[in-house]
């Protein structure tokens, strides 16, 4: 059987027009498309549902995907929103927090990708950057424009971790389409990679339930190809979960 896989959803107020205006709930296509061609079968997860009784949802699946969307409020990890945080939606959060505490407490795979990472580390203790002119005001362009198929820079992988392993190189290039990032890593969780001026882009826990990366990889699954073995690993530690459950 192959396994079930979650993915967040998110929502949005589409503009008056041609249909009547009505919140919408949705993932990128892309993230289905890449969990579909690399063995999984994906489920989109409204976040109504995971407010009402996530329990029951996510005791069908093996696996969840924590994707891209707003930034993380602000508020759960201590800090004041500054004028250079973008849109945060507590609601979203709430939902997606369910999820994870569900996940976390069976020892469910995780995959969590570009906002994914920034939720994953908020949950188990960390912080974020709201901006990376925080950080630096030489940082590289993490905020590409264009396809999201672009190649924008390059990201050092850190020897000895899993995810050097599953890539089976040091060095990899990737898209980048964010604002914020992580500063502190959380307790339990393990900095995997980094663009060269220093932006933390890969999380992972020891346990090896969860992988996390700052940039999108279902962007990437033709130019660069090597991508595909995120989702291919997660629908692999996916399998392994639900013939153990």
């Amino acid at each position: 059987m192959k396994p079930l896989i979650g993915i967040a959803g998110d929502s949005f107020m589409n503009k008056p027009g041609r249909f009547v205006s009505a919140e919408k709930e949705y993932c990128n296509a892309d993230y289905i498309h890449a969990v579909l061609v690399n063995g999984g079968v994906p489920v989109v997860l409204p976040h109504e549902v995971l407010m009402e009784d996530a329990g029951a949802v996510m005791s069908r699946l093996d696996g969840i995907l924590f994707p891209g969307g707003e930034d993380v409020d602000p508020h759960l990890y201590g800090e004041e929103p500054l004028p250079v945080c973008g849109e945060f939606r507590p609601e979203i959060d709430a939902a997606w927090k369910n999820a994870f505490a569900c996940a976390r407490s069976t020892g469910m795979p995780m995959l969590g990708i570009c906002r994914g990472i920034q939720f994953i580390n908020v949950m188990m203790g960390g912080t974020l950057w709201q901006d990376l002119d925080e950080m630096s005001k030489k940082h590289f362009m993490h905020l590409q424009s264009g396809k999201r198929s672009y190649l924008t820079h390059h990201v050092e992988i850190t020897p000895g971790s899993y995810l050097e392993h599953l890539f089976g190189q040091s060095v990899v290039m990737t898209n980048s389409m964010h604002h914020q990032a992580v500063k502190e890593a959380a307790p339990g969780l393990s900095v995997s990679g980094r663009a060269r001026d220093g932006v933390i882009e890969a999380l992972e826990d020891k346990e090896g339930t969860i992988v996390a990366v700052q940039w999108h990889p279902e962007g990437l699954l033709e130019s660069n190809p090597l991508m595909n073995r995120l989702f291919a690993d997660l629908v692999e530690r996916s399998t392994a979960y639900g013939v153990s459950k």
